[in-house]
């Protein structure tokens, strides 16, 4: 089976392809993109990490980890979201640092603990390992992304389609060399 450095080398080299496709499609239907450096940079991005993200429910995989560590920032982030509308501690008398600091420890233990469950509910090849997924994840980035809900974006297509094409690399790998 393709290990972590597998899937990235395959994702580092097959993003060009990608890019090529894309390009030579857009220009084929006469549809103007204009590629940045920026905007190649991003999906490149997240292509190489679509080639490891169906791993991401292995709990020793290094995409695991990483998640885990994005899901405390993220908890964090949601407590922070969640003070703003109701100051949940607001009856301490302290200084606010203190109760920021607080804040952040609440953070930590959400994160923490949505990462547990995060690797007790996830089985390593079940549906993270699946088309379906990955259309789905494609979908999210593009809808997060995009501001232009009216007419299809095609810089915010370009990057949440890289994410979905690495992602189908990996699946690719995986079925055509088992061990």
């Amino acid at each position: 089976m393709p290990n972590f450095k597998t899937h990235i080398i395959t994702g580092i080299l097959f993003y060009p392809v990608y890019f090529l496709l894309y390009s030579a499609i857009m220009n084929f239907f006469n549809i103007d993109f204009y590629q940045n450096d920026t905007l190649i940079l991003t999906a490149f991005f997240f292509f190489v990490l679509g080639s490891d993200l169906p791993d991401v429910d292995h709990n020793m995989s290094l995409i695991n980890r990483v998640f885990r560590i994005l899901l405390i920032g993220a908890g964090i982030y949601s407590i922070f979201k969640i003070e703003k509308y109701y100051n949940f501690l607001s009856f301490l008398s302290i200084n606010i640092y203190l109760i920021k600091t607080i804040y952040i420890i609440i953070g930590i233990i959400l994160g923490w603990i949505f990462g547990i469950l995060f690797n007790h509910i996830t089985k390593h090849r079940g549906k993270w390992h699946s088309p379906f997924t990955g259309i789905l994840t494609g979908i999210i980035l593009y809808f997060l992304k995009t501001s232009n809900y009216y007419s299809v974006d095609y810089k915010t297509l370009f990057i949440a389609l890289s994410l979905t094409t690495g992602f189908f690399i990996h699946l690719i790998l995986d079925y055509y060399f088992k061990s």
